[in-house]
């Protein structure tokens, strides 16, 4: 199968051939630095054996969600993936038939952190990463470096104040705008950003640096899991397909605490798949859901799901998000979409930038699930009754 590359392929490429030991790749959201840096690799390990090369992110959990499964996509498109052959699943190291390794590891392993060299390095997000592990990753790197980020950050950062200012490091700035396989919802969805908050469009939409401004919730604390102690919890669920992702989270609430783990956050689920994810995580416990699609919420409840529709009303999303507002918010590490809504969920801005008191109607797919359930369950409000499930499944029908 043919595979297509984008401006990203030929920038590393440019600067491999010139000598450079660090690649920093910058760009905005859906400039393809990801998935054309992994294609470029992939294919420079199939052609230099015994080419040993790490991957690294963050976290374990961010790793496995993102970099890995591209990975793996690149590898079935071109037909060279054998799982059983040639993946280790304990230890994350993809063997190639000619001695060439990959290993993916996440910056909270420490053991692996100050371990063996290699001869390639890639940080996925590296804006994530300290500059002491930075430091760490690359003296234990023998030919060169590449790191990719989407610049929220400020002039402080060590990406801009060191690295990027070095002689041996190549830079480049990117956009979604490079990348020509985007669809055009997709295109829309980002360029939409430029009117509703200005940080935002920057480093989204422009690549460019700047921290974000008007978050909705600027206070969020990442914890392992959910206490056990917090006895009261359900799920929240907000629908999506083809763009937007069906968001699944566990809400637990306990004193002005609100605790959220992630169960899913994928497109183009059907009904079948979001049974069985939600058959597969604690069955039992109650299900609030999006409303918005009545034959939906039929197949998951004749599918034996425990599940409730909300019930919008006017101000419920305000009334949601200040209810919210009021609680502290705990969110699990495995979690990376939900963090990265919260950490990219703001006000709008008018055109003078002036903000206005009415959030982005943008990374809030797993914000919309928890609200649903902060708007059932503690305010008391959105909930149905009898005859309105009534008239729901007659509406069906």
């Amino acid at each position: 199968m043919k595979i297509q590359t984008t401006k990203v392929y030929t920038e590393i490429d440019r600067a491999v051939k010139k000598g450079y030991k660090i690649i920093s790749l910058q760009g905005s959201a859906r400039s393809s630095k990801t998935y054309n840096t992994l294609i470029w690799l992939i294919i420079y390990c199939l052609q230099h054996p015994g080419t040993r090369l790490a991957i690294v992110r963050a976290t374990l959990p961010a790793l496995k969600g993102s970099v890995f499964v591209d990975f793996k996509e690149i590898m079935l498109k071109m037909g060279v993936w054998e799982e059983k052959k040639c993946y280790n699943k304990t230890e994350m190291i993809y063997t190639m038939p000619n001695g060439s390794t990959v290993e993916f590891f996440s910056i909270d392993s420490e053991q692996k952190l100050r371990g063996r060299k290699r001869d390639i390095l890639y940080v996925n997000e590296a804006n994530e990463i300290l500059y002491l592990e930075w430091t760490q990753l690359i003296m234990r790197t023998t030919r060169f470096a590449i790191v990719d980020y989407n610049p929220s950050f400020s002039e402080d950062h060590w990406i801009y104040a060191i690295l990027n200012k070095e002689a041996k490091t190549y830079h480049c700035l990117t956009t979604y705008k490079d990348n020509p396989f985007l669809e055009e919802t997709i295109i829309e969805e980002i360029e939409s950003l430029q009117h509703k908050n200005k940080s935002l469009w920057q480093i989204y939409g422009l690549g460019q640096m700047a921290v974000i401004e008007g978050l909705v919730f600027p206070e969020v604390t990442v914890i392992d899991k959910i206490p056990y102690q917090v006895k009261h919890r359900w799920k929240g669920m907000d629908f999506g397909y083809t763009n937007d992702p069906t968001a699944i989270v566990e809400v637990g609430v306990m004193d002005q605490s609100i605790y959220i783990d992630e169960i899913c956050y994928k497109t183009h689920m059907l009904s079948g798949h979001i049974i069985k994810e939600l058959r597969d995580n604690n069955p039992e416990q109650p299900v609030i859901s999006e409303s918005a699609d009545p034959r939906l919420i039929d197949e998951l409840y004749l599918g034996g799901i425990n599940v409730y529709p909300v019930e919008k009303y006017p101000g419920s999303v305000k009334a949601g998000i200040m209810k919210m507002q009021e609680y502290h918010i705990y969110v699990t590490k495995n979690s990376i979409n939900v963090l990265k809504e919260f950490r990219n969920y703001t006000y709008m801005q008018d055109k003078e930038g002036k903000w206005l008191n009415e959030p982005i109607d943008c990374w809030n797919h797993a914000i919309d699930a928890i609200r649903y359930v902060v708007l059932m369950e503690i305010l008391g409000q959105g909930k149905p009754n009898k005859d309105s499930l009534k008239k729901l499944m007659q509406d069906i029908y």
